[in-house]
Order: C-alpha cells, then sequence, then structure tokens
C-alpha cells in the first residue's frame, strides 16, 4: 500500500470584511509544522455577499502566503453557495479530493471556528488518536452528548463537533455523493441536519467516534454521556485546535483591535515575502 496523502480542508465564508479570524487560523497553519512532509490545502469561501475588491484581494494574499511553502500545497481556493455553509464546503472539496485520493488518505476538516493550529506535529497528532481504536470513523478536537436545547434535552446524540476534525477517505466514501446538511439554510437545520447528522451516520453503520479532549474513549452509540455540558468552551486538555467560544471566553478584549491590527501587517507582510517575487495565476473560479 503507498504512503498515505494528506489533505487539509478549510471553509470559510465572506460574510465580513477583514477576515480576522481567517487571517490567524492561515498564519497559524503556515507556521505551524504538521507532522507530515505534505499538506494538500484547499479552501473553500461560501459568498454571504458578492465578491468584491477586498474578497479578492484576501484570496491573493492566501495564495501568496502559501506559494513555494516547503511543506504545504494551497491546490484550489473556490467560492461556493452559502446554502448549506461549511458542510457544502467540505462536500465540494472532498468530491474534488476524491478524484486523486486512495482509501488510506487522511481529510482533516477546518472551518473558521476552529482556531489553531497551537501545536506541532497538529496533523500525525489527530491521526495517532484516529488510529488507536479499531473501526473509529471521526477524531475531532471534542464530542459533544447534548443535542440543541432548542430541540430536546436528550444527552445521548453524541456527535464530533465540526470545527476541526479527521477522517480518512475509507469512511468518508460511506457517505456516498454528499456530506448530510449540504441543502440546508437555517443555522439550526445545519447543526441538526449537518453536524449531529453525520456523526449518526457512522454510529448507525456500527463504527465510533474519539477526540482530542477524551483521548481515552472510544464512543459509540450507547456510550454514557461523558459530560451533561457542551465541552468545547470549557475543554481541559491541551489542544491543537479550540473552539472561537473557548478563545473568546479566554481573550483579552481590550487588546482584540490591537491584536486584529498587528495580525493584519504579520499577514499581509509575510504573503508578500512569500510571493511578490513570483506572482502565482489567480483562479477566477
Amino acid at each position: 500500500m503507498s504512503e498515505p496523502q494528506y489533505f487539509h480542508i478549510y471553509a470559510t465564508a465572506n460574510d465580513t470584511w477583514h477576515y480576522y479570524r481567517d487571517i490567524q487560523n492561515l498564519i497559524r497553519i503556515y507556521k505551524m509544522p504538521s507532522g507530515v512532509s505534505r499538506v494538500n490545502l484547499y479552501m473553500a469561501i461560501s459568498k454571504v455577499k458578492p465578491v468584491n475588491f477586498i474578497d479578492k484581494t484576501f484570496v491573493r494574499l492566501v495564495r501568496y502566503l502559501f506559494n513555494n511553502h516547503k511543506n504545504i500545497a494551497l491546490n484550489q481556493v473556490l467560492y461556493k453557495s452559502n446554502i448549506g455553509r461549511d458542510f457544502s464546503s467540505y462536500n465540494v472539496m472532498l468530491n474534488i479530493i476524491k478524484q486523486q485520493a486512495n482509501l488510506n488518505d487522511y481529510v482533516f476538516f477546518q472551518n473558521r471556528s476552529g482556531f489553531g493550529p497551537f501545536k506541532e506535529n497538529w496533523l500525525t497528532d489527530f491521526k495517532s488518536q484516529f488510529l488507536k481504536f479499531p473501526n473509529t470513523a471521526l477524531c475531532g478536537s471534542t464530542i459533544n452528548f447534548i443535542d440543541h436545547p432548542l430541540r430536546s434535552d436528550r444527552n445521548n446524540l453524541p456527535h464530533v463537533q465540526t470545527y476541526a476534525f479527521l477522517s480518512s477517505i475509507k469512511y468518508l466514501n460511506l457517505l456516498g455523493e454528499s456530506f448530510p446538511g449540504i441543502n440546508e439554510t437555517s443555522r439550526l437545520n445545519i447543526i441538526f441536519n449537518g453536524e449531529i447528522e453525520l456523526s449518526n451516520k457512522f454510529l448507525n453503520l456500527g463504527y465510533g467516534l474519539t477526540c482530542m479532549e477524551w483521548p481515552d474513549q472510544y464512543i459509540t452509540r450507547t456510550t454514557p454521556a461523558l459530560s451533561d455540558r457542551d465541552v468545547r468552551g470549557i475543554v481541559k486538555q491541551q489542544h491543537q485546535f479550540y473552539h472561537k467560544g473557548y478563545i473568546l471566553l479566554n481573550e483579552r478584549k481590550t487588546f482584540r483591535n490591537w491584536h486584529y491590527l498587528k495580525t493584519l501587517f504579520l499577514f499581509i507582510l509575510t504573503s508578500l515575502s512569500c510571493g511578490i517575487f513570483r506572482l502565482p495565476t489567480i483562479s477566477k473560479k
């Protein structure tokens, strides 16, 4: 069997002009060693509003940033409809990846609410946790057992929280042609029929889940709830990726604006230093 390939799908949207969280994440992706020799990066941007000059400038700087990176190949950046939000973004990019992927290849999924990476060898850490238990279909940063409170008070719905998670083509092929939730438009339906349903599909087939927050746990449909709270904002482990809820709770609000200016300056400076001498072609997709 050939050596596995590693794919990284990053999903965001153009609903804010400043792309603050994306810039933070992309700089971390650029700087933090993944632990593997090559990562194939794909970025999908949901169109909440018409694409404008700022959006195009952001994409250009992203391309400059990863131009000639030693270990990361930015293979594609595209805009797509906001219907289905992150799940349709994951779906579009996964279908592109499948054209070149093998069953033993790995796909890491991240949206802009997944802050990171914060630790070296973050991708190999996720892979090790994914392989720790047989028949694991999804490995996330965190797993939530509770339903959305607007639907029910059930605490027996274990699901990987989809701001940062890993799977392999072997398991992702079981989804068929599409992720769940790709046609949903409301936030709640995306949670019900996207995030929760994704884990349900694998659990119903007899596979299991695991996560970085509870590294010694293999979670199935019958596993008792390990927490009666949404743990993504109250994690105890030192994580590779944190949810924005945790970051916002622990961020010093006084310095947010100043930190954005510093981050933006670093992003522009790093991007231009990587690409100014050899400007890559900008895709019109």
